[in-house]
């Protein structure tokens, strides 16, 4: 079923916001829980907020060990699709009743997580609830996890909070060997109104052996002075580039495990979300990924945006 709010009725500001912040169309499957619904709420705002298309998709999965597509012709198929289009028409038109934006429904029929990683690589942003029913919180767990989050080439947002606000405070975990200036773009455009803070985790490397080698605590603390000195320079000259002049992020540098460090910084600020960076050089890298990402991704108590790094963003490989 379709549902179509022309372009017409758009102000010509909400369409130019979507062009010039690149979120022209935004992707949300929902499946049909409470966190998939609020998924459907908080694309919807993110949509008004950016003059954005809204495409609001639910993907009806076969039964165990049914071939695919011998069970897509099936009465199964048929009936359970033409049930799941009349509830999504009224989940999308009740998510949307008071905005004028463009929205389309459709119900997919497949295995879910080929149908996200097609249908989401049109849209701009790919937005789902972090644990929903059945497959949706499997395909959040795990090695699917690691499928989503390494494959897709769309920034994802995790949504966990029914959205009673926009966005007001985020924290931005960066790795300072990687440019991170189209992550820190990416959250002045999806919430230019909010409280930015920017987090570096660090963990001093061969201090343990110093120690080993018999290396005076005097001069071991010199070195960990000398490094965090360094990490600081180097995280506010990274936040200079995007400020040009106006103080706009609230920097933190951190010792310790980045995982640990990102989830207790995101309590400590009450963040409302969680902006994480992602980058693949290599198969080593995807299998390893879950180590950070991951882990903020399903253990975090926000909503969880994930972006993809441009190339001109990564470090050489070698």
């Amino acid at each position: 079923m379709k549902n179509d709010k022309h372009e017409e009725h758009l102000t010509p500001d909400e369409r130019s916001v979507g062009s010039a912040r690149g979120i022209e169309t935004i992707f949300v499957f929902t499946d049909f829980s409470d966190n998939g619904t609020a998924a459907v709420r908080r694309a919807a705002q993110l949509a008004v907020q950016h003059g954005s298309a809204l495409r609001v998709v639910h993907v009806v999965t076969p039964v165990p060990l049914s071939p695919v597509q011998a069970w897509r012709r099936s009465d199964d198929a048929r009936t359970r699709t033409a049930n799941a289009k009349i509830i999504l028409a009224a989940l999308a038109a009740h998510a949307t009743a008071h905005h004028s934006i463009r929205v389309n429904t459709q119900v997919l029929a497949g295995i879910l997580l080929d149908e996200i990683l097609r249908e989401s690589a049109a849209g701009d942003l790919l937005v789902l609830g972090a644990r929903g029913s059945g497959l949706v919180r499997r395909a959040l767990l795990g090695t699917t996890a690691r499928r989503l989050l390494t494959k897709c080439d769309r920034p994802i947002l995790v949504v966990r909070q029914d959205p009673a606000a926009a966005y007001r405070r985020i924290l931005v975990p960066v790795d300072l060997n990687d440019n991170a200036d189209t992550t820190l773009r990416a959250v002045l455009a999806l919430a230019p109104e909010a409280e930015v803070h920017v987090l570096h985790a660090y963990e001093l490397g061969y201090e343990g052996q110093l120690r080993l080698a018999g290396v005076s605590e005097s001069s071991i603390r010199a070195y960990r002075q000398a490094a965090t000195a360094r990490a600081w320079a180097r995280l506010r000259a990274m936040l200079a580039r995007q400020e040009r002049g106006a103080p706009r992020f609230h920097p933190h540098l951190e010792r310790g495990q980045a995982g640990r460090s990102i989830l207790a910084r995101a309590k400590r600020i009450d963040a409302d979300l969680i902006v994480m960076s992602k980058r693949s050089r290599s198969k080593l890298e995807d299998i390893i990924l879950g180590s950070v990402t991951e882990r903020v991704v399903i253990d975090a108590r926000s909503d969880v945006l994930v972006v993809p790094l441009l190339p001109g963003d990564q470090p050489a490989a070698g």
